[in-house]
């Protein structure tokens, strides 16, 4: 509610909008409007420019963060070897995090955590976002698993971390393969889950290998309400055939779910789909498979309804990427009230907003080279201006 000095601006039965009316609605109306707004009159202006106005509308809109990781050998920053950056969406940075370790990085962040590993080991800690504190993860796999540590002394593992609706708790599922560095004929995978209390006495708990080999690249997982989505590793005789199988692990129940057949390209498209590098990203709480096509552009299929199997292509983006030239496809980090999508661009690293209406997209800061660029929807305390 407007402040006493404000309320007493507008004197009963002048005809005019009560000031604590004139409040709730401009609380609802989103920060690039409220900058217009201010040249309307004075007492306005002096509204937006209030700190509890600015703190409540804050409140009601958290802006949306970017999460970016950076290779901590990279002397490009003055402060030390930076593990990640928090910051807005025009580059600007709002918290740094420096690393404590070596070969250190950051594969994802989430919620409002990240997952910090060193690499070539099974170290693994969560790191608070908000607070900065560090919860260690254990290394040792889990009691189900034991007698297989052998097995697994040449691995590549991915890591995911999502939260149950239900249960508010927060849960770490990983999976190990043993095949990549070796020259095994056969595959193997472990699955493990572990729930994040914050105790340090939590232990990994083995679940049953996927229905089949999952993708280990970043791009090829994400969560989404409680569930773990990974696209199908498929053999390179079948990896250019659509639509690509979906594997999908619940949080809650702690197991695999039947497998989803992801969305077939519409026929007759002119554009070829680069099956090779679609992707999978959670836009507006749905999961999005991502098709890029050889012209330079990408279509965002949208799971509707998983019982079915139904997928709506809801945009179609011209994203101004060059295969030709190497350039990987923009990857989707979230859509603004507006409409636009916010991308990161991996060549040259850029935050590039596509607008589907216009079919026009725009470069509003570059971030460098990043490992990794993630999405922190929980809001940092950070100054908001109108004026």
């Amino acid at each position: 509610m407007a402040s006493s000095s404000l309320r007493s601006r507008t004197e009963p039965g002048s005809g005019e909008l009560h000031m604590d009316a004139l409040y709730e609605i401009l609380l609802r109306l989103p920060a690039k409007e409220l900058c217009r707004l201010r040249v309307v009159c004075r007492p306005w202006r002096c509204l937006l420019s209030d700190p509890g106005f600015i703190a409540a509308h804050a409140s009601r809109h958290p802006e949306p963060l970017i999460v970016a990781s950076h290779d901590i050998t990279c002397e490009c920053h003055d402060e030390g070897r930076v593990l990640c950056d928090i910051m807005d969406i025009n580059g600007r940075v709002i918290k740094r995090f420096l690393a404590t370790g070596d070969y250190e990085w950051m594969p994802f962040a989430d919620l409002e955590f990240a997952c910090i590993e060193t690499r070539w080991t099974k170290n693994c800690h969560m790191l608070n976002l908000a607070t900065g504190a560090v919860i260690s993860l254990p290394e040792e796999l889990s009691e189900e698993h034991a007698e297989r540590e052998q097995d697994f002394y040449e691995f590549r593992a991915t890591v995911v971390f999502g939260q149950v609706a239900s249960t508010r708790e927060y849960k770490v599922f990983r999976v190990f393969d043993n095949g990549f560095f070796s020259n095994r004929n056969g595959l193997e995978k472990l699955c493990q889950v572990l729930t994040l209390d914050g105790s340090g006495s939590a232990r990994w708990r083995g679940r049953k290998a996927p229905p089949g080999p999952v993708c280990m690249r970043r791009s090829s997982r994400v969560v989404v309400d409680g569930i773990a989505y990974f696209f199908l590793d498929e053999d390179s005789a079948n990896q250019y055939v659509e639509p690509r199988g979906i594997a999908s692990f619940d949080l809650l129940t702690e197991e695999w779910r039947v497998t989803l057949q992801g969305p077939k390209s519409n026929v007759g498209d002119n554009n070829c789909v680069d099956f090779y590098n679609m992707s999978l990203a959670a836009l507006n709480s749905s999961l999005v498979v991502i098709h890029p096509t050889l012209n330079g552009s990408m279509d965002l299929w949208f799971l509707m309804d998983f019982e079915r199997g139904l997928w709506i292509k809801q945009y179609s983006i011209q994203a101004n990427f060059s295969v030709e030239r190497g350039e990987n496809c923009p990857r989707p980090l979230f859509i603004l009230n507006d409409g636009r999508i916010v991308t990161y661009v991996d060549a040259g690293g850029f935050l590039r907003i596509c607008n589907p209406r216009t079919n026009t997209c725009t470069d509003v800061a570059e971030l460098g080279h990043c490992l990794q660029v993630d999405l922190k929807p929980v809001e940092l305390t950070k100054s908001r201006h109108f004026i």
